[in-house]
This record gives structure tokens, C-alpha cells and sequence, in this order.
């Protein structure tokens, strides 16, 4: 004010005009800008060793990093394997699946593309889909030979398959043991296997574990049974065996105060075997069944107070990649969730879009739903989520947080805004998630946003969570999270546990749009938007709408709450009643007197009252 004050009157007026002022605060606002991008964009989470204590370098002993490019050769062809008759799978007409096409138009989806995932427009109707894995077989009309599923040995079929395909997989590639005779799970103090291990110990064996969730007590009804075959059949042994399906049997031994289960499955090769038989793992799966109980998971991180499945539903996953190094990839499904297509056709298009997407904008592009309807075709939302960041990539390298000594690779350029999607394309992603995140940190309905410990920014802590928890993992991205679990006790919630310690990390992300359709109109504009929320061009950040806000989900063929794959798997296998008072779901293709289901993924599929 000194210097003001002393200044000639003429200048003080003009320093104090109104038109300055704005001058000033026009000026002020683009530096700000400017300087904002440069740094959220270019330097903000690639400034390496930094110690976010003392501002100074970091001088703890720094993990060893992943290579920057990371391609795979490709893998030979794959060699025909045996399937549940015996017969050599595409030689064998009973057990071929039977897809159909129409010359309709194919059903735009409500969000996701066909054409970006590389999904068959297809049609099947329920028989054509499952009627090898047995479904109709008690009708007389069923023209497939019959299968004895009780003496189909799912674990000797893959293994069988395995070594038929042995010559394409590098030496680290190995069988996977029948369960009964070698179990690998045991408690801490009894374990041979160390407790961390790290990414560099293996070498890729171009293996994935499609691991099937379930518990003792489950109810295995018929259609169980004809998906868990399917899924078997349709990746493992039509996939040369590059898949292994394993059921992972939680034996529900805790319920919060003491054990409800006196069978300690650990103790005994004879009590893992009883353990079998009391979980009612169906005889056909018993050799492909891993089981674990809550005393394993709390041996293990005994620093984590919480091992309940709503919370930490990849503590299982995690034990199993370190007990089971042989696979570089576990795919975590559910019992509750179907593929109205061939199983291994729909997981290689996902894998193999996850493979060829490059890293720049990864994380932006997932915290947008595309809709057709809204945007066009992939390549225009792309453009549009470029356009969005301004170019650069918000996750650039690892996403620095004072917890996490990252494993993943420098970016081969400081500044993103300089580099061309070339990065990342060709390496397989290590959190392959199957819907769109969502930022805690922006104001939104989340219940689990305030659970997160052992960070010191708190629920400041940058995340994303991205429900359901039906993704994939690779075994580098497991190792870690095991380790901070194990030594740190760092813990966020199941839904946003593999695509946030993949970002801390620098590992690489990946949502494949697949199509999801809505029970409504499907071109409800109004509708629609409160989804779309915008889109690209309506975020201020680039990452995500800045509206977090979603509708409920009720109507949605992909989801977690929604109760419309029910209605559409009911319609078509036959088991509606006149007392549903439903119409034929609109996605279903009527020909002929039959009902036609399109190729998409359905999630949750409770089991129903007529079941």
C-alpha cells in the first residue's frame, strides 16, 4: 500500500479502475490455467522418488520396475482339445454351439459398442446356447447324445487339453493339479510359500484363471450347471488351453463372533477332502475346487481387521496368485452372471481390446459410459474424452501417493500431450474392469467412500471404484496389493481395489465397452441423458462427469442392482408363467415360434421362485 500511496494520482486511478481490475483478474485466470494443465498433465503424477514427508528425494529402497513396453509375442494357433463326449470339439456337431443371424437391424445398445469390443452379432436361442452343456436333455425332443456329467472330470478335460497345446506356452506354463490330490492353500506358519513375492520372480506362462466364486451350502441348479460347463468347455478347451476355470469355495465358517464349521480343512488331507463334501461342490467340478475359510484370510493379513467378502472380495484372489504363479491373469466371476454368447469368444474379444488400448486417457475413457445414442460411433467419444483432457492423460505413469512404491513403468515421455496412443498397445492390461469408475473424491452417493485406512491423505486419497467386482487381474497387480496388505494394511473397498492399486502403481487399465441394453425405450432421450450425465464435453476435469449422480439401475442388462437379465433369461428359456405379467423383453428376437437372445453378458442373475 506503501508504494501505492506514493505513486503519482493518475497511476493510483488507473490501478483501481474497473477495467484494470477485470484486465487483472483475465490475466490471473489464464496463468492459472495454464499452469494448472501443465502440471496436472504433464508433471503431477510423474515426478519420480519424491518423499511426500519432506519434499525432499525419496530415499527409501525403490521396488524394481516394470520394463515400459511390455509385448508378448503372439501365440500359435490353438489345437483342438476333447470335450464332456469325448469327441474332438468342432468335429463333434452335439457339442457345437448354434448362432444365428437376421436381417433385422441389431439392436443398438443403451451404452457400449458390438463393432469397439469386437462382439459376433449373433443371435442364439436358449437350446442352441446350452442345450450341449444339457439343458432340455429330459425333454423327448432333446437330439443331442446324453452326457453321464456325473463322470465328466472337468480337471482332467483341461489338463488333458493342456498338454495337447503344450508346445505353444513358454516353459513357465504348467498344469493345474487336481484339487484333491495337491491343495496348496495352508495357514502362514505351515506354508512353503513366501510371503511376498514379486513380479519378477516369473516369467509370463500366457495363462488365465477364470475363477468362479462360490460357497458351501450353494444351491447348484440345472442352470449352474449348464453355465459353469459352458464356461469350461467354451474357454478352456475350445481355448487351447490358454484358460483354466477353477471354482473358489468359500466354506462360510465365520459369522463375526465364532466358527459355525468344526472342520478345519487345513489340518488334513482327509479333512480338505470332507471339506469337498460338505461345501456340495457337484461331483464333476470337485477336482477344480480350491477351497478357503475366513481363519486363512485372517492368518494371512492379520493387520486387515475386515475379511468380509462386501469388502475385501479379492483377499481369495490374492492367496490363490500367490499359491497358484502359474497364471498370469485370474478373471473373478460369478455364479450370478451369464453369457448369452459363447463364453471363451466374448473373454478373448475383451482381453484382446484390453491388449490393443493404449495407455494414454485409459482412465478417462473408463469414466465415460459411450452411448451411441449421445456420441456416435467409438472413435467420436474418443476424440471427444481427447478433447476433454486437453489432450494430455490424467494417470501418466504412476499415480503418486506417499503409500505406494510403484512397480509400473516410466512413460517414454514426460508430457502426454506430445506422445500419440502408441503406449501400452499390444501389452495385456493388469485391471481389466467390466463397467465404468466413478471418483469418490467428487461429491457423490457412494456408501464405501469413507472407507479407506492406512492412508495419510485419508478419503482425500485419490481413488476410483468401478462396480461390480466381475474383472480380471493380473498376477503382478495381485502380488502388490497382497504386499500392502500383508505389511502396510492398506485397504480400500472390493470395488475399487484393482483399478485404484493398478493407477498407484503405473500398471495399465482397461474397460472394454461391451453393450448393455436397458428394459426401457431404448431411445428415451431424457432418460438416457441422466446416464450420459453430460458427457465429455460437460466435465470440467476430463476425468469422469463432473455429475456423479446415476438413476437406479433396475432396468439395466449389466449392473449390480438390476433385476432385468432375470426377466430376460426367464422369457427365454421357457419358464415364464401367465402370472409374471411381463412382455416378452423387447432385446428378444422372436422367429418362428422361438425366442432369440442377442450376444451380451448378463449381471446378476438371482436364482428365481420357479427354480
Amino acid at each position: 500500500m506503501n508504494s501505492l500511496a506514493l505513486a503519482h494520482p493518475k497511476i493510483r486511478r488507473v490501478a483501481f479502475s474497473r477495467q484494470a481490475l477485470f484486465i487483472g483478474l483475465a490475466i490471473c485466470a489464464v496463468w492459472v490455467f495454464f499452469v494448472t494443465m501443465h502440471i496436472d498433465i504433464s508433471e503431477r503424477w510423474s515426478n519420480p522418488r519424491v518423499d511426500y514427508d519432506s519434499g525432499g528425494p525419496d530415499t527409501r529402497p525403490q521396488p524394481k520396475r516394470l520394463p515400459q513396453h511390455n509385448v508378448l509375442p503372439q501365440m500359435a494357433d490353438r489345437i483342438p482339445c476333447f470335450g464332456p463326449r469325448g469327441k474332438l470339439l468342432g468335429k463333434s456337431p452335439d457339442d457345437d454351439l448354434v448362432e444365428s443371424e437376421f436381417d433385422d437391424r441389431y439392436p443398438v445398445p443403451f451404452a457400449g459398442s458390438f463393432e469397439a469390443v469386437g462382439f459376433d452379432m449373433t443371435y442364439m436361442t436358449a437350446d442352441a446356447r446350452y442345450g450341449p452343456y444339457g439343458f432340455g436333455e429330459e425333454k423327448e425332443e432333446y437330439t443331442r447324445s446324453k452326457v453321464d456329467w456325473d463322470n465328466v472330470d472337468w480337471g482332467k478335460l483341461q489338463n488333458e487339453c493342456f498338454e495337447r497345446n503344450r508346445k505353444r506356452f513358454p516353459m513357465a506354463a504348467e498344469t493345474f493339479n487336481d484339487t484333491r490330490i495337491e491343495h496348496r492353500f495352508s495357514y502362514k506358519n505351515e506354508s512353503t510359500v513366501p510371503e511376498v513375492r514379486h513380479w519378477h520372480e516369473f516369467e509370463a506362462s500366457r495363462r488365465t484363471a477364470i475363477v468362479v466364486r462360490t460357497w458351501r451350502g450353494y444351491d447348484y441348479l440345472p442352470e449352474d450347471m449348464h453355465h459353469i460347463r459352458s464356461l469350461i468347455t467354451e474357454t478352456s478347451l475350445r481355448g487351447g488351453g490358454d484358460y483354466q476355470v477353477i471354482l473358489l469355495v468359500d466354506m462360510k465358517d465365520w459369522n463375526g463372533e465364532e466358527n459355525d464349521y468344526a472342520n478345519q480343512i487345513f489340518s488334513s488331507p482327509e479333512a480338505y477332502q470332507q471339506g469337498i463334501k460338505d461345501a456340495g461342490v457337484p461331483k464333476e467340478f470337485e477336482s477344480i475346487a480350491v477351497l478357503w475359510d475366513y481363519n486363512l484370510l485372517r492368518d494371512w493379513y492379520p493387520l486387515v481387521e475386515e475379511h468380509r467378502t462386501m469388502w475385501q472380495v479379492f483377499q481369495p484372489m490374492q492367496l490363490l496368485a500367490l499359491h497358484y504363479p502359474e497364471f498370469d491373469h485370474f478373471w473373478q466371476v460369478e455364479l450370478d452372471m451369464r453369457f448369452l454368447g459363447d463364453s471363451g469368444k466374448i473373454l478373448d474379444r475383451l482381453a484382446m481390446y484390453a491388449r490393443n488400448e493404449p495407455r494414454k486417457q485409459a482412465l478417462e475413457r473408463a469414466n465415460f459410459w459411450h452411448m451411441i445414442e449421445e456420441i456416435g460411433d467409438f472413435e467420436e467419444f474418443s476424440r471427444a474424452v481427447d478433447q476433454s483432457a486437453h489432450g494430455g492423460s490424467h494417470a501418466w505413469g504412476p499415480l503418486r501417493i506417499r503409500e505406494i512404491l510403484p512397480i509400473g513403468p516410466e512413460p517414454p515421455l514426460p508430457d502426454p500431450r506430445n506422445e500419440t496412443f502408441r503406449w501400452g498397445v499390444g501389452e495385456d492390461a493388469d485391471a481389466l474392469v467390466t463397467s465404468f469408475c466413478l471418483d469418490p473424491i467428487k461429491p457423490t452417493p457412494w456408501v464405501f467412500k469413507s472407507w479407506i485406512f492406512g492412508f495419510k491423505t485419508g478419503e482425500d486419497t485419490p481413488r476410483y471404484y468401478c462396480p461390480p467386482a466381475i474383472q480380471r487381474a493380473s498376477r503382478n497387480l495381485l502380488f502388490v496389493i497382497h504386499q500392502a496388505q500383508v505389511e502396510q494394511a492398506l485397504r480400500i473397498p472390493s470395488e475399487a481395489t484393482l483399478v485404484t492399486f493398478a493407477l498407484w502403481h503405473g500398471l495399465k487399465i482397461s474397460f472394454p465397452q461391451h453393450p448393455v441394453y436397458h428394459k426401457e425405450n431404448n431411445f428415451n432421450a431424457d432418460f438416457r441423458a441422466q446416464w450420459w450425465r453430460g458427457g465429455p464435453a460437460a466435465s470440467s476435469t476430463g476425468v469422469g462427469p463432473d455429475d456423479m449422480h446415476l438413476p437406479w439401475g433396475l432396468g439395466l442388462t449389466f449392473w449390480w442392482e438390476t433385476q432385468f437379465p432375470r426377466e430376460i433369461f426367464t422369457w427365454w428359456t421357457g419358464k415364464n408363467t401367465e402370472q409374471d405379467g411381463n412382455d416378452v423383453p423387447w432385446i428378444l428376437h422372436g422367429d418362428n415360434g422361438k425366442l432369440y437372445a442377442p450376444n451380451i453378458i448378463l449381471h446378476p442373475m438371482k436364482h428365481a421362485k420357479w427354480d
